[in-house]
């Protein structure tokens, strides 16, 4: 199997947590009709899918870490080309379109968000090489 990306495993979690929450609603639900041992191994379950959700969110933001060298480099390398070369840009929709870039990488950053971070780099980088 292919390594997965930061990105992917938030996603993962986000999808094993909202498994959890259905198990959970599900207990709730069916709380009264449930024996007490039925009820017991459903709450377990439902803690272990828990669980692996905070596992791979913890992965996640471990991949996010090994990224961000290469995060930052790419925002070094890209600030410096905008330093050196955005005053004598001639086309002023690419020049509002780094700038609405720039703006969003710094929301996503100040969001605490790798997956936002990683797409908003991404996307200045697009668009500036654009």
């Amino acid at each position: 199997m292919a390594n997965l990306t930061a990105e992917q495993v938030n996603g993962l979690a986000d999808n094993f947590s909202a498994m959890a929450e259905t198990v959970g609603e599900f207990r709730y639900k069916n709380y009264e009709n449930l024996s007490a041992s039925q009820n017991q191994q459903i709450k377990d379950l439902q803690a272990t899918i828990l669980d692996v959700a905070d596992r791979l969110y913890t992965l996640s933001a471990v991949l996010v870490m090994e990224d961000i060298e290469t995060s930052l480099a790419t925002i070094d390398n890209i600030t410096n080309e905008i330093k050196e070369t955005y005053k004598t840009l001639l086309d002023f929709q690419k020049a509002i379109n780094v700038a609405g870039a720039v703006v969003t990488l710094g929301s996503s950053i100040l969001s605490g968000k790798p997956a936002s971070i990683v797409q908003s780099i991404d996307s200045l980088v697009k668009i500036w090489n654009a």
